[in-house]
């Protein structure tokens, strides 16, 4: 699937009143997953991840690794620390609480 694919279908995986939170910053309701590629789009020309570990436990799903792409000014970055930590109900992500270094490394703002 293509990066627009799968940013135009995102919402699809979110329930109606999710909450996303990253560092400095927390989007709520239908339009979170929207709201929240807007407000990385100045952030980062792409940004993948290295998944290092995946655990589950009920309604519970922690990812940790590493990210890696190419931010806002063009710059390269790789081996970025993170933790995703999803929760999940009726097969739809309800919560997502993002940790990660980029502002530590001077990536972006917190």
């Amino acid at each position: 699937m293509e990066d627009q694919e799968q940013r135009a279908t995102i919402g699809e995986l979110f329930a109606p009143d999710a909450v996303i939170t990253f560092p400095g910053v927390q989007f709520e309701g239908a339009d979170a997953p929207a709201d929240y590629l807007e407000w990385a789009a100045p952030r980062y020309e792409w940004v993948a991840k290295n998944r290092e570990r995946w655990r589950e436990t009920g309604s519970t799903a922690v990812s940790i690794g590493t990210l890696y792409g190419v931010d806002g000014a063009g710059e390269r970055f790789e081996d970025v620390r993170y933790v995703d930590v999803y929760e999940v109900k009726d097969g739809r992500i309800s919560r997502l609480d993002v940790w990660n270094d980029l502002a530590v490394e001077g990536i972006s703002e917190a």
